[in-house]
């Protein structure tokens, strides 16, 4: 009778063991929406407070930004590989090197003294 309540417990075991936690995986894609949460460096080094809601929207090849729910800016985007960096490239001359996190994109200006902003996903 022993043995009868052994092999649950041995499934369940093997079971939870071969559960395992995997990290998120990195996002590959600016598709969506995503909300502003962090300035970084800027011409003081200090950053910049985020005083206000900000958002942008990538959709197809389509940008645009939104401050306080208004659309303030629109135009086109494209992406492209340049040594081994991810080139976003607003319009026609605003470029900024991308960094993929699980939850986040880090947009670097391709411009020495310029903030760096991070933006986190929201549901779109």
């Amino acid at each position: 009778m022993k043995f009868y309540y052994f092999l649950p417990i041995l499934f369940l075991i093997t079971v939870f063991s071969a559960c395992k936690k995997k990290d998120a995986p990195l996002l590959t894609s600016v598709e969506g929406k995503w909300r502003l949460a962090k300035v970084e460096g800027c011409f003081s080094g200090q950053g910049a407070a985020v005083t206000n809601k900000q958002e942008i929207v990538f959709h197809g090849n389509q940008y645009a930004l939104f401050v306080n729910d208004v659309k303030e800016n629109a135009d086109t985007f494209h992406i492209k590989q340049v040594n081994n960096e991810t080139v976003l490239t607003i319009g026609e001359s605003n470029q900024f090197f991308v960094t993929f996190k699980s939850d986040a994109i880090i947009l670097t200006p391709n411009l020495s003294d310029a903030c760096i902003t991070t933006y986190g996903k929201v549901a779109y």
